[in-house]
């Protein structure tokens, strides 16, 4: 039983840290997004579009955001499952 258990909480340990690889590279991909969004608003002579890349990277910012506390929240997940064990 106990082999099982050890198993099954590498199990989660793995999928955690895969799922905070995936979220790193989509802060990365959103990062970048930013940049260019930043790029195309210095050189953009419309208001309208300038305004909708500024909402855009400011709902990104917000997004990345998320996706760090989530990172923070799994690997404090990982943190107290390998101190149970």
């Amino acid at each position: 039983m106990s082999k099982d258990l050890n198993e099954l909480e590498k199990m989660h340990t793995d999928e955690g840290l895969q799922k905070i690889d995936k979220l790193e590279q989509k802060i990365d991909t959103t990062k970048y997004n930013i940049e260019v969004s930043n790029e195309i608003i210095d050189e953009t002579p419309s208001d309208a579009q300038m305004d909708k890349l500024v909402e855009k990277n400011t709902q990104r910012q917000h997004a990345i955001g998320s996706m760090q506390k989530e990172i923070r929240d799994i690997q404090q997940t990982i943190e107290e499952r390998s101190k149970e064990a």
